[in-house]
């Protein structure tokens, strides 16, 4: 769709309307390779999704949303906890920017979570 006109204003044309999505590569700078049913897929480390649905809960409008989002992030650090992960988590949170780091421990404060966040609390 390249030419005369820039992006926008052909996104415009199609009725659509482009944003940038934010934190989107927490999902994808540390990833693991599983498969389904013989199909090879790429996911997001399960640390990472988690500590993006933290961020992300945050700026949900929808309330249904913003609960799954929160119980998900939550379910999965604990089982990561459970399992050993814990500094796989710890390297995961370290890795992000200082204002990403931020939103993460508020969402777990706003979850109540304190054993999840004094794993993240500098050694």
């Amino acid at each position: 769709m390249g030419g005369l006109f820039p992006i926008s204003q052909e996104f415009s044309k199609l009725g659509l309307n482009a944003q940038a999505l934010r934190f989107l590569n927490l999902l994808t700078e540390n990833t693991i390779k599983i498969n389904i049913q013989g199909i090879p897929v790429t996911l997001p480390h399960p640390a990472n999704f988690a500590l993006h649905k933290l961020i992300i809960f945050q700026r949900r409008r929808n309330p249904d949303k913003t609960a799954k989002d929160k119980e998900a992030a939550i379910n999965i650090l604990k089982a990561l906890v459970h399992k050993g992960d814990v500094d796989e988590i710890r390297k995961v949170f370290d890795a992000q920017l200082f204002k990403w780091r931020k939103k993460i421990i508020l969402g777990l404060e706003k979850s109540r979570e304190k054993e999840l966040l004094d794993i993240l609390q500098p050694r």
